[in-house]
């Protein structure tokens, strides 16, 4: 059980009648919503904030119910993970677990999002059943309306293999051999998730854990885009007016056509990368062998475009100073005293790659000091770049002030040997 104590409580009542929350958001703001679709037809991690929830749908072909023989069947499993958070708990038995399944079937099932006669292939026969199979990753508030968003979205991406149907024979076709067919959907229904203190008089749409358990209790909606209301549950001891009422049913309408919006912009998203050979799926986004697994890619760019301003004969180039313009916006512009050759080999080389690693790691730059070398070194020698760069040439004169460029990951910082710590072998 969820321990609050009193003064958390006492905290979390002061800032919401002023009209805030703990992240900085209003209470009427949902947090950031990002859908990731996974390499498989009905895959996909949903992102809400720092709740993340995975699902994924699978097919069989079974024998239909007796009561509906030309109608296939929708299964909803719902599995919190013990990493999800510290005390989960997995029971089925338990109250919690109990609610979300129920309320998610509630939601997706007998909402009949889907048409299940487009599953039938041999009436009385032979089916199709549909499995949607829900994993909590992480638990941070609003489980439910997260799993339901992460429901519809793997079943809006699912396909199914094709099927020939020859008198009573039924032959099942791989995804390679024929397209896949996808479901067919009626609408997206979503469990909305407000949050009410005071008996409604402040309504949090999206609340984190700690508001939910705060919270006089939470006002759930099935709603879609449509305006449709699918059902409602009430959690917690709430004696809610009329007019509470209609404005979180208000509240719910805007936050499903939000939501589903994002779903079909994810959906879209996902077959432009895929009818144009994108690489698709998580794996492909990582990379081995490295400290991080992360990389960036790196959008056109053109070599062409290395100017050096102020300057029209190319003679001169190599004592000027020039500026490499990226399309990345995550980068400033910066200035290397380089020539124009050697810049536009440097970016040759790099745009061979589709994507740039960051932080790759790479041998250590530490040296040994050797024990008669002075304690004080000059600002010029620590700044100093590596002699083997080949980007960064050196262009010092007598009567001009030395000027350089240098990257922070390139600075050779030697500590003083006035440190107890340091030693001649570091390493040893």
């Amino acid at each position: 059980m969820k321990v609050t104590s009193i003064t958390e409580r006492e905290f979390f009542s002061s800032i919401i009648k002023k009209n805030k929350r703990l992240d900085g958001r209003n209470l009427v703001d949902g947090r950031t919503l990002n859908i990731k679709f996974l390499q498989e037809w009905g895959g996909c991690i949903v992102y809400l904030g720092n709740t993340i929830v995975l699902a994924q749908v699978s097919s069989e072909v079974v024998e239909p119910k007796a009561v509906s023989p030309t109608e296939g069947a929708l299964h909803i499993n719902f599995e919190p993970t013990p990493m999800s958070a510290p005390d989960v708990n997995t029971s089925r038995s338990s109250s919690e677990f109990i609610e979300l399944q129920r309320s998610l079937e509630r939601c997706v099932r007998d909402s009949k999002c889907i048409d299940l006669e487009s599953l039938c292939i041999v009436a009385g026969s032979k089916v199709w059943t549909i499995r949607v199979d829900i994993h909590t990753l992480n638990d941070d508030g609003n489980v439910l309306e997260c799993a339901s968003i992460a429901a519809i979205s793997a079943l809006a991406h699912f396909k199914r293999p094709d099927v020939t149907v020859i008198g009573t024979e039924v032959t099942v076709h791989s995804l390679d051999d024929r397209e896949p067919v996808p479901l067919n959907l009626h609408h997206m229904p979503i469990s909305i998730n407000l949050a009410l203190f005071d008996q409604g008089t402040y309504i949090l749409v999206d609340p984190i854990e700690a508001e939910e358990r705060i919270a006089d209790g939470c006002y759930i909606i099935g709603m879609n885009a449509h305006q449709e209301m699918c059902f409602v549950h009430r959690r917690g001891c709430l004696l809610l007016h009329e007019n509470t009422i209609q404005k979180c049913e208000k509240i719910a309408i805007c936050r499903a056509q939000v939501i589903t919006q994002g779903i079909r912009a994810a959906l879209d998203d996902d077959s432009y990368k895929r009818a144009t050979k994108a690489p698709v799926g998580f794996v492909n986004l990582l990379q081995t062998g490295t400290i991080l697994g992360a990389k960036q890619p790196i959008y056109n760019f053109d070599v062409n475009s290395v100017k050096i301003h102020g300057m029209e004969d190319e003679s001169d180039y190599e004592s000027k100073t020039i500026e490499v313009i990226t399309v990345d916006e995550e980068k400033q512009l910066k200035t290397h005293p380089v020539g124009v050759s050697a810049a536009k080999e440097r970016a040759i080389q790099i745009l061979k790659n589709s994507e740039a690693t960051i932080f790759e790691g790479g041998p250590s730059k530490w040296g040994v000091e050797s024990d008669d070398e002075s304690d004080s070194t000059s600002d010029e020698e620590v700044s100093a770049p590596p002699k083997s760069t080949s980007l960064k040439q050196e262009n010092l004169s007598s009567e001009e002030e030395e000027t350089g460029f240098i990257e922070a990951d390139q600075v050779d910082v030697k500590p003083s040997s006035s440190r107890g710590w340091y030693s001649k072998n570091p390493f040893a």
